[in-house]
């Protein structure tokens, strides 16, 4: 997968990679059966601005359930010229 580059004010107001990439990965949709689906960051980090570690759990109707990992590379550049200040790459899920 490729890089998706933004702007400051396409981050929603998030402050740093770590917050608007925690905000990204906790959602939850209705399903057309009335169910919900969704992922809930439980931890996270982004050392340095330069990778992003997270632990998240599905959930299923609000219970949660199967745990696992996400990683994507992050650039977080303030002086960028073009105004690109933040991009992101993650990759294919990996499944056992």
């Amino acid at each position: 997968m490729g890089w998706l580059y933004m702007p400051r004010c396409s981050m929603a107001g998030h402050a740093s990679p770590t917050a608007y990439l925690d905000d990204q990965f906790t959602y939850t949709r209705d399903q057309d059966d009335g169910s919900t689906q969704g992922l809930k960051v439980i931890a996270s980090s982004c050392p340095g601005n330069r990778v992003y570690y997270a632990a998240a759990q599905v959930l299923a109707n609000g219970i949660g359930g199967e745990i696992f990992a996400i990683v994507c590379l992050v650039r977080w550049n303030l002086n960028d010229k073009e105004g690109m200040i933040f991009g992101y790459k993650d990759s294919a899920p990996l499944r056992r």
